[in-house]
């Protein structure tokens, strides 16, 4: 099966892992960049003739997603929206293309009903672990001890303002309060880190926070969350609607901890400080398990099953 993948591919984020599980597969890929050339699509698809066409929640892909379909009508077309929001109604500008599409991916499970009023093939298909690159760093030194080593870290932004993500900050404010050791990254002037510098990060913070952004949203977390996990870090993340749905938070199969308030994650905290071993065999069965069955070869294969390819 030859792919067709818009996405956004510089960043070196989701694009390249979709890409890459793609190619894991056995199928033959040629993605364009839907962030920098999305205009370049159709003509790419005219050389390519593609039998699946796998694309973003670029609004500007609407019309070229509509000239491939009428140039090859036997092929099928989906769009993964690897983000959420509190409404649908936040994502009225990409409804033309929502509806362009045959199959329609969200993140997060609990606005399906009424995503299917738009698109009625609207599936869920959660994030996963761009497996090729999170995985435990090949090499840690005493540079990157004194960089990264701390208690709690918390990698992603922190606004004050706006409208999202605001009540990050009153949990990032509470744990300095403590004392503990406190690494920031992607906010407060700091650098956001990725690659195996992630990975050192998370493997010298003995705590890292999830803090996903809609624990509302049903089956949906951040994809940090697999990142740390799939890197072995352990993961403290704030309890949601649906996250013992998603990731083993449970018994003795329990791959993370959750919180439930400002004061729970302070005694979590204080709690997994105080119990390492029990904290690193948490740790090591989370990286066993997200790398066994949460990557993107995993959800590649999940949207495959939906549309019975």
């Amino acid at each position: 099966m030859k792919v067709l993948l818009l996405f956004p591919m510089a960043d070196g984020q989701t694009g390249p892992a979709i890409k890459y599980a793609f190619e894991n597969l056995g199928f033959a890929v040629i993605a364009v960049d839907a962030k920098k050339h999305p205009g370049n699509s159709y003509q790419a698809a005219l050389g390519f003739k593609p039998d699946l066409i796998f694309c973003s929640r670029t609004k500007t892909l609407t019309a070229q997603i509509v000239q491939i379909k009428k140039a090859f009508p036997a092929s099928i077309s989906c769009m993964w929206n690897v983000d959420t929001r509190s409404t649908i109604g936040e994502w009225a500008p990409l409804f033309p293309l929502f509806k362009a599409v045959d199959y329609h991916f969200v993140a997060a499970s609990r606005l399906i009903p009424e995503w299917r009023k738009i698109n009625e093939k609207t599936h869920w298909l959660p994030q996963g672990l761009q497996e090729e690159i999170y995985k435990k760093p090949a090499e840690i030194t005493d540079e990157d001890r004194r960089k990264y080593e701390c208690d709690v870290c918390f990698c992603g932004s922190i606004p004050s303002s706006g409208r999202y993500h605001r009540d990050r900050r009153p949990i990032i404010e509470a744990i300095r309060k403590t004392g503990f050791k406190l690494n920031i990254w992607g906010s407060e002037g700091k650098a956001q880190v990725y690659n195996e510098e992630h990975n050192k990060q998370t493997a010298l913070a003995k705590i890292s926070l999830g803090i996903s952004g809609w624990p509302d949203g049903g089956k949906c977390v951040s994809v940090r969350d697999y990142k740390i996990l799939g890197a072995g870090g352990f993961l403290l993340e704030r309890c949601g609607d649906s996250l013992e749905d998603l990731l083993p938070l449970n018994g003795s199969g329990r791959i993370l901890d959750c919180y439930n308030s400002e004061q729970s994650l302070i005694e979590k905290i204080g709690y997994w400080l105080a119990n390492e071993d029990e904290r690193k065999s948490v740790a090591e069965r989370g990286y066993k398990w997200v790398h066994k069955k949460a990557t993107y070869t995993h959800r590649i294969k999940m949207a495959l099953n939906y549309m019975e390819m």
